[in-house]
């Protein structure tokens, strides 16, 4: 796409399931609908195993040699390159014995600043901007923050964007409606307990909407600390605490906790959609920003479906050509 803004996709809408995203002909499929579509560079998404060979930078280095040799891949489909990788240091993988880690706790954070270092480095070697962190676990899986939580997970997050500045990756935390920094004031509290030289904010349209904050009005006021964008709609908002939910990630996002809710997250201009998309891109271009927006669906329905739509949208509603 050509804009004033620089625009991605996120891939993780493909890998709804270990065994369906896994043949590169199966992946080629997806990067060749993207460019024809106007997208140029797209988002990978953390993942373990060789089930997930795109999800970690080993992994994908064993499948095609190098990470030159990826990116041949990914330009044999015409597509230029990766924007961003999205990494949830608190979930436990196979590469690192299943440990669980959480940021909260400062016992953990000299191992989650060394997990971070492949993927600081394999986005250095690719020439991708962006490490996408989740800053802290879901809210149903901990007690309530303490009064030195926030703290200490802004610690840990500042030793990783040194690591990722010294690579040159900047580095953005990314709020999760699942996540135990959930208001606003935590919010905001979580970034003044963060460097802003080293550590950004990636805002997600939906994931904010969903958690009861305006992503438009969000955006205005901390404009500054937004360095990387997820772009979705919703149509919902989680009104009754359901991120409090034992097992969230499935009883709330997958079974809607009761309220018979398919999905939570749908394509740009969806019928009801909560996310003031026009207002909220017109903000970004008002303010400059530099960083990338990211369109995702996030496991909304058929991948390919939901990118056509995405695109359609740009072009139509938000006057983006494509390249």
């Amino acid at each position: 796409m050509r804009d004033t803004l620089r625009w991605a996709y996120a891939l993780n809408q493909w890998n709804i399931r270990m065994d369906v995203f896994v043949r590169h002909e199966d992946q080629r499929r997806a990067l060749k609908t993207l460019s024809a579509l106007g997208f140029g560079h797209i988002e990978l998404a953390a993942g373990t195993g060789r089930w997930d060979n795109l999800g970690r930078p080993e992994v994908i280095e064993i499948n095609h040699g190098s990470p030159e040799g990826f990116l041949a891949f990914l330009r044999s489909c015409s597509v230029n390159g990766v924007s961003s990788m999205f990494w949830d240091p608190g979930q436990p993988v196979e590469e690192e014995g299943w440990a669980f880690r959480s940021t909260r706790n400062r016992d953990d954070h000299a191992a989650i600043v060394e997990s971070a270092k492949p993927f600081v480095d394999f986005l250095a070697a690719i020439g991708a901007e962006q490490l996408v962190a989740r800053p802290v676990g879901s809210a149903w899986m901990q007690p309530p923050l303490g009064r030195d939580d926030i703290a200490a997970i802004g610690e840990v997050w500042n030793s990783v964007g040194k690591v990722a500045a010294a690579a040159g990756v900047g580095l953005a935390l990314h709020y999760d409606c699942l996540s135990a920094v959930h208001t606003a004031d935590e919010l905001r509290r979580l970034l003044d307990a963060t460097d802003p030289e080293l550590v950004g904010l990636a805002l997600d349209t939906a994931e904010l909407t969903i958690g009861g904050i305006d992503p438009v009005a969000f955006y205005e006021e901390r404009h500054e600390r937004v360095t990387h964008v997820h772009l979705k709609d919703t149509r919902y908002a989680d009104t009754g605490e359901e991120y409090r939910m034992p097992g969230a990630e499935t009883t709330m996002l997958r079974g809607g906790a009761g309220r018979r809710i398919e999905r939570w997250f749908f394509e740009l201009g969806t019928e009801g959609g909560l996310v003031d998309v026009k207002a909220f891109v017109a903000a970004l271009r008002r303010h400059g920003y530099p960083g990338w927006v990211v369109v995702e669906s996030d496991h909304g329905g058929n991948p390919a479906e939901l990118a056509m739509l995405n695109s359609w949208y740009l072009q139509q509603e938000l006057s983006v050509a494509r390249t």
